[in-house]
């Protein structure tokens, strides 16, 4: 199998520019190492040793979890070792990432029953995007491994009706048919109580408002759930949309059409659905797929819609990931206006409260209601797949109104079920807001959105000492983990977080600082970086020992970097490509202010003799290749 898979990537690499041997430049300035260069190398130092400690305390021998969260939870707890590994960490992440997703595969089909052919059998999409993330960054990391290549086709297959036991996905219709989905089909049916009670979805207008108690009378809680399972359980939400991550990770480790199809039909389907419902998109579709079908036409209230608790979070993670998915495998930036669009619907409703820029969160049976600031991450993902000015813009309209805190959901990010939706709003407490701060009291790992900001400031010139601030919050941010993991009492708000929030492991700043990278969207999205590195003596990706990063300007056609060999007495060698998949191209390279050199290919190779750094300018065509996975060298692969 896994030589099958190298001659699946050995073609799909043909399709990289013919380049007998890469551009090479060679670096002549020789320089005290910068201090965010230092930082860098140890940080990636730090968590190549942090994370056999948490291996250690969380694992049995074989990789069997000690304590479980939920099914995603475990799977989250090394989700993101494979991409580290990809960055430049050490080769033995890789291994025991796979070791662990193994592992946690056989606990939970096994000892749990929870899941069916190596997938969950029915799950909502929220928790189905997050805990099959670091799976998705396998093929950044090794996509020559076979079993993992026989997964990625099986679980894209679940919702591409190739599996009798999983009819998912309506293709006529373009619609999945439950917000529960899996190996075994579509579910309709959940526990109304949970979502219910904690606000996931409405079940207006049928019951404008559940009475205190409703689930204490069996009678009573037969009644609400069979309601439930007939208008929220029955077609399709946005948040389905996440699921556009695998089934994109399918597409560019095969190269295979269908997966591609589905993708750009799926969110035709939604786009279409968009322009139906003046604009806004629907949060429940039924399965004749008319909008609102089983609400009398109500286009909201569905499960994590327009009046859900998580509401704004939810859908724009969703909407972030298939969008960017979709202009990835179709070059066509089109796609971003799914994006675009509900940012839009939410900007044209701002208003201005003691000075700050708020949006509606929600939409009820009042209208939109729920102001809150934007989180800045949701425009920053749009600037960054269409280097537009107009989204530039709109960065600068959310920092112009961004006055005082607290965070979008600071009152609304707690296990336990909310006392009133009041209780919940957002209102200014007097903190002033820095978008040059960079925070390392982080709570939880998926909220590492929040130093999205301080990134942009930086990209846009006015906050310099980024790259020094972001690796000493992200050190922070290890030793913390550390602490606890020392302790082995610390215990999370969110106890099913208990085990995954110790992870030591953190890669949101250095993929931001060494790829160009925004925070990759937690539910479904794939890595969205402007360049890429790889090893040429060592054969691997990521950057080689010793060799630091930093990504200091993006523009539409323009790459500005600096490279740093901290090594005083050996040379190293490192290739650039242009984006994760190889999906731009690089018209020519300048360094250090020389003319530049034609390349007018994906990847360049630079020599870093000891002690040595170079700033290099490469034009870029963006959106231009067809995405592989597929290494460098692997085109000279018979």
């Amino acid at each position: 199998m896994r030589r099958l898979i190298q001659i699946i990537l050995a073609a799909s690499a043909l399709s990289f520019a013919a380049q007998a041997e890469p551009v090479r430049i060679h670096a002549a300035s020789r320089t005290a190492p910068p201090a965010w260069a230092l930082l860098q190398r140890r940080l990636i130092s730090t968590m190549n040793g942090a994370a056999e400690v948490y291996l250690r305390k969380m694992t049995q021998r074989g990789g069997a979890f000690l304590r479980h969260g939920k099914v995603d939870d475990d799977y989250e707890s090394f989700a993101n070792w494979p991409l580290f590994y990809a960055m430049g960490g050490d080769e033995k992440l890789l291994d025991w990432a796979l070791q662990e997703f193994n592992a946690v595969t056989r606990q939970w089909t096994y000892e749990r029953d929870s899941l069916h052919r190596e997938f969950v059998k029915s799950y909502d999409p929220l928790h189905l995007s997050e805990g099959y993330l670091g799976f998705q960054y396998f093929g950044l990391a090794d996509p020559a491994i076979g079993e993992n290549a026989g997964r990625a086709r099986r679980f894209a297959g679940f919702y591409l009706d190739e599996d009798p036991a999983a009819r998912n996905y309506d293709p006529r219709l373009r619609i999945l048919r439950s917000p529960f989905t899996g190996s075994l089909g579509p579910s309709f049916h959940s526990d109304c109580q949970y979502v219910l009670n904690y606000g996931h979805a409405s079940l207006y207008p049928l019951i404008e408002k559940l009475e205190p108690g409703w689930d204490s009378d069996p009678r009573r809680r037969a009644e609400v759930q069979k309601l439930y399972d007939d208008v929220v359980m029955r077609g399709d939400i946005p948040a389905n949309l996440a699921i556009t991550g695998l089934v994109t990770h399918a597409c560019i480790l095969t190269g295979d059409e269908k997966y591609r199809r589905w993708v750009l039909d799926y969110v035709d389907g939604w786009m279409e659905r968009i322009r139906r419902n003046n604009g806004v998109i629907p949060d429940n579709v039924g399965l004749s797929g008319k909008i609102g079908e089983y609400r009398n036409g109500q286009w909201w209230g569905g499960l994590f819609g327009w009046n859900s608790r998580y509401s704004i979070e939810i859908i724009f993670n969703a909407l972030i990931t298939a969008a960017e998915n979709a202009q990835l495998i179709s070059g066509d930036a089109k796609y971003l206006d799914l994006l675009r669009s509900q940012v839009d619907v939410l900007l044209t409703r701002a208003k201005m409260r003691e000075g700050n820029l708020v949006i509606p969160y929600k939409y009820g049976p009042q209208g939109w209601g729920d102001y809150r600031p934007m989180e800045p991450h949701i425009v920053s993902h749009l600037w960054h797949a269409s280097m537009d000015a107009a989204d530039w813009e709109r960065i600068e309209r959310l920092r112009r109104g961004a006055r005082n805190g607290p965070l979008p959901y600071a009152r609304a990010d707690s296990p336990d079920p909310p006392p009133s939706p009041e209780a919940e709003m957002w209102d200014p407490d007097g903190t002033l807001v820095d978008w040059n701060r960079v925070r390392s009291d982080i709570p939880h790992r998926n909220q590492n959105r929040h130093n999205e900001a301080p990134h942009l400031s930086y990209l846009g010139g006015t906050n310099p000492e980024w790259p020094e601030k972001i690796m000493r919050a992200e050190f922070e941010q290890v030793m913390r983990c550390l602490d606890h993991l020392r302790t082995g009492a610390w215990e999370h708000p969110w106890r099913s977080q208990t085990v995954t929030e110790q992870n030591p492991v953190f890669t949101n700043g250095l993929a931001q600082m060494t790829m160009g990278a925004p925070h990759t969207s937690f539910n479904g999205g794939l890595l969205q970086a402007r360049v890429r590195y790889f090893d040429p003596e060592r054969r691997r990706p990521g950057l080689p020992a010793d060799v630091a990063a930093l990504v200091e300007k993006l523009a539409a056609g323009r790459t500005v970097l600096q490279l740093v060999n901290l090594n005083a007495l050996e040379s190293r060698r490192v290739i650039v490509q242009a984006g994760a998949f190889g999906e731009h191209q690089f018209t020519q390279v300048a360094a250090g202010g020389a003319s530049p050199v034609a390349v007018n290919a994906r990847f360049f190779e630079v020599d870093l003799p000891p002690s040595t750094a170079i700033r290099l300018e490469a034009g870029t065509r963006r959106f231009v290749n067809r995405p592989s996975y597929a290494f460098p060298w692997q085109a000279a692969q018979p």
